[in-house]
């Protein structure tokens, strides 16, 4: 019998132990069973790293993961729509992707058991399942794939709404990776930001964008704020010499309360919002309204929702 003689640190030690205790082995069984599984498979039964992940890290890494996910997702949708795919090329794809998945899955349990790095990052992780939950669908709408083309009317529908809400949540996370600070955006040309109460509203202009033309961003300033906001519809200000359009993910219709018609609003998710703004019948060096003007005008609009839906609340208790 040979003897292995090793030196770690004391509190690594003491906590292998109690894993260990868990699973009903000593250290000589696990080092035992580590040696066996090297000379079956010839490899290590982990991957070996030297770098020591953060929890943003991690998030940022599976956030990366679900871009390559979106990407396959797109390639297996355009096989499914196509006349000329064969059986091979959607089976391969299909593949792909569940290895995919797994690999997200893999960094989501080591995600688990670290703790938060700051509130900015705790809000992107927080989004991470419900992206994973879309994924999930996508893969499992391909599990009963028949032995040839064309799949069943069925089976496409099934993907292509999970494809869908996907791509809208994936739309989510990366606006808030922006916004967190954890993915690097262009710094822009000129920025206007105005600090409420209840919201931060930034009005900003990117180097590559048109003399008139903005970027508003809005975030709610607490937990509570978050939730309450959360796909609550909202209609823009009127404003001399500006115009608003949200993009698909945080507009919403909303009722015009002086015409009683619907017009496109918007709406908070995960406590953001973004949509562009323009200069309207003003060059934007004489435009009546400043970008701060607008910033304290929509910042108003979030407050006096949040005061009648108080008031609300009192009314019914």
């Amino acid at each position: 019998m040979a003897a292995i003689n090793i030196k770690i640190e004391s509190q690594l030690k003491d906590g292998g132990d109690e894993v260990l205790r868990e699973q009903g082995l000593n250290a000589t069984q696990a080092i035992t069973l580590f040696w066996q599984y090297l000379v079956q498979h010839r490899r290590l039964p982990f991957t070996a790293e030297t770098k020591l992940f953060t929890a943003a890290d991690l998030t940022l890494a599976i956030a990366t993961q679900y871009g390559d996910a979106l990407n396959q997702l797109h390639k297996i949708r355009d096989i499914l729509d196509s006349d000329v795919a064969e059986f091979a090329e959607l089976a391969a794809a299909k593949l792909e992707l569940s290895r995919q998945a797994a690999g997200i899955l893999q960094n989501g349990w080591r995600l688990e058991s670290l703790p938060d790095d700051n509130d900015l990052s705790a809000s992107t992780r927080r989004m991470l399942p419900r992206i994973n939950f879309h994924l999930t669908r996508c893969d499992y709408a391909l599990m009963d794939l028949p032995a040839e083309l064309p799949v069943p009317t069925r089976v496409v529908n099934v993907f292509g709404i999970a494809l869908t809400d996907y791509e809208t949540d994936y739309s989510r996370l990366q606006s808030v990776l922006l916004d967190t600070g954890l993915l690097a955006r262009p710094e822009p040309a000129r920025e206007f930001v105005y600090r409420d109460e209840n919201v931060t509203v930034s009005v900003i202009q990117p180097d590559e964008y048109q003399h008139g033309a903005w970027i508003v961003r809005m975030q709610s300033k607490t937990l509570e704020h978050e939730n309450t906001l959360e796909e609550a519809g909202l209609a823009f200000p009127e404003l001399e010499g500006r115009v608003f359009l949200p993009g698909t993910v945080y507009g919403k219709a909303v009722r015009n309360s002086h015409t009683g018609r619907f017009e496109m609003g918007f709406q908070f998710l995960s406590g953001l919002t973004e949509f562009h703004m323009y200069s309207s019948g003003h060059e934007e060096g004489g435009n009546p309204t400043t970008p701060d003007q607008v910033a304290a005008s929509l910042a108003v609009t979030v407050d006096t929702y949040l005061v009648m839906l108080s008031h609300e609340m009192a009314g019914k208790n």
